[in-house]
């Protein structure tokens, strides 16, 4: 009996290890890629989605935002990562925008888009910025699946298929990347629900890749 609880001890602290290390990994797998996007008025994030410069985000991030700029994490200091960027298509509707920078890292890291979404009880990582707290990591669920779901943002009306989430996100967390345990991308973290405690959401990779074809 001493030899079974000894083996299953150490089977739990080799087991709590490898999550540990694959946590971290997906992390360091990612973080190049996540962007913080800044205006006067707000601080979001976004993702970089091709070798082009493209990053996919928020429209309600930069929609009121006259002069807005792109913080990459590469090489060099503040000034040197803070680059201008173009919006070059934006959907009112599902609140994704894609913009693509003027200027890039060579050390730019690109996210892939996942091609499966993911189960209910799957877990899913978010990389953001929440309350200006820059690249931070946070791990949780998938809840539900909500298609043509409504939600508002300040003013704004949105709707489109989301996932309903226990992954723990902030201002500054929206149009950051909510990646697979894959490190690929399966949404856009985008609102919370700020009547319940601990109920988030992200923009499916179905209402990514839709928005990005059409």
């Amino acid at each position: 009996m001493y030899s079974v609880n000894k083996l299953l001890t150490l089977f739990l602290v080799l087991f709590s290890l490898v999550i540990h290390s694959e946590n971290s990994d997906i992390f360091e797998k990612s973080n190049l890629s996540v962007v913080a996007v800044l205006g006067e008025h707000s601080l979001g994030s976004g993702v970089i989605i091709s070798r082009d410069g493209y990053v996919l985000t928020n429209w309600h991030i930069i929609q009121d935002e006259k002069d807005f700029k792109v913080l990459t994490l590469g090489e060099g200091g503040y000034k040197q990562n803070l680059r201008e960027a173009e919006v070059i298509k934006y959907s009112i509707t599902s609140d994704l925008a894609l913009l693509k920078l003027m200027s890039f890292p060579q050390d730019m890291q690109v996210a892939r888009l996942s091609q499966v979404i993911p189960n209910v009880g799957d877990s899913v990582h978010a990389i953001g910025h929440p309350h200006g707290e820059i690249w931070s990591y946070s791990k949780g669920y998938i809840s539900a699946h909500r298609e043509d779901y409504s939600w508002d943002v300040g003013e704004q009306n949105y709707r489109g298929d989301v996932y309903q989430m226990q992954t723990p996100i902030n201002p500054g967390n929206s149009g950051g990347p909510l990646l697979n345990d894959h490190g690929n991308v399966v949404g856009i973290n985008t609102f919370v629900n700020t009547q319940a405690q601990g109920i988030t959401y992200a923009v499916t990779v179905k209402e990514i890749i839709k928005f990005l074809v059409l």
